[in-house]
């Protein structure tokens, strides 16, 4: 038997597909093969399918194509035709594994959006490990919206630490790039020898970022963006011989974060991350005979969300 992979993530299994190409020029099957395995994100075998084995039937005829797909994993059989004069004779290739992959597609997006159907199948469904592996690459395939709610700690370039929290997205535009947002408040009363200061430092981010499984059950990102927001520093005096007064205005940067989420196929799952940056634009509390508030220079983080796919 020969095995062809395509790119997938490392250590998840990928899903199985047998692609029969009856009719068609010899190249143009193979190239059709190889670029529809790939676009599912499968490995194409050509020997004699098994239960955990979708397979493909296209039939060449004319200026047609005729698909029939038979799916183990969802007990279905779908079929449609697609013509191939709708491209030059160089993508025809393209254009027949583009529809195929589609079709399959089509039947394993069932095990997402319903993976436990109540009405029995006809035929034996394949085992859990190759159905979990169909509706992984879907969900690989798609573009795939997270979000969460966090809980955030922010360290001052003057050691002050501040706690809040806030709501994240991110937007998987392929398996690897991704996009994120969020936007948080943090806020502390720190302590200094006349009073405190009360901090308070609402801001949002929007980052680009590149992500990778590591085993089947751990997937770390790490982004580089830009957080801005603003900051109003209350000075709370102790006695009347102290004088209190407050300073604010906006803080503006770069951002560099690494998150690491947990059982990320699940429907909720547990991320915790760590950041970086440097404030460009910045606030510094000024406190007499005491040691400064400093929202400029170096700032680090750390967070804990809870997120939703």
């Amino acid at each position: 038997m020969r095995a062809a992979n395509a790119e997938g993530a490392p250590g998840v299994e990928r899903p199985r597909v047998a692609i029969n190409v009856v009719g068609c020029d010899a190249a143009l099957a193979r190239e059709a093969q190889r670029i529809a395995a790939i676009e599912l994100r499968a490995t194409l075998v050509d020997s004699a399918p098994d239960g955990t084995v979708t397979r493909v039937t296209a039939t060449c005829l004319s200026v047609v194509a005729a698909l029939e797909v038979v799916d183990p994993t969802t007990g279905k059989s779908l079929g449609r035709t697609v013509a191939l004069t709708e491209t030059a004779p160089s993508g025809r290739a393209r254009l027949l594994a583009l529809a195929v992959a589609e079709l399959v597609a089509a039947s394993w997006s069932e095990l997402q959006s319903n993976p436990q159907p109540r009405a029995p199948t006809a035929t034996p469904l394949a085992p859990y490990a190759a159905r979990e592996a169909a509706r992984a690459a879907v969900a690989d395939r798609s573009l795939a919206l997270e979000l969460a709610a966090a809980f955030d700690v922010h360290v001052l370039a003057s050691g002050d630490v501040l706690f809040g929290g806030g709501a994240r997205a991110a937007v998987w535009m392929s398996p690897l790039l991704l996009a994120r947002f969020d936007a948080v408040a943090d806020y502390a009363e720190v302590g200094r020898g006349t009073g405190r200061v009360a901090v308070l430092m609402p801001s949002v981010s929007a980052a680009l970022g590149v992500s990778r499984w590591i085993g089947a059950s751990l997937r770390p990102a790490i982004s580089v963006g830009l957080r801005g927001g603003y900051v109003r520093m209350n000075g709370i005096a102790d006695g009347t011989t102290a004088t209190a007064a407050h300073q604010q205005g906006v803080w503006l940067g770069p951002e560099v974060t690494l998150q690491v989420s947990a059982w990320e196929r699940a429907r909720v799952h547990p991320i915790v991350g760590v950041s970086a940056g440097a404030h460009l634009l910045g606030v510094r509390g000024t406190v007499n005979d005491g040691r400064d508030v400093e929202a400029v220079g170096m700032w680090a983080g750390v967070s804990a969300a809870v997120a939703v796919r």
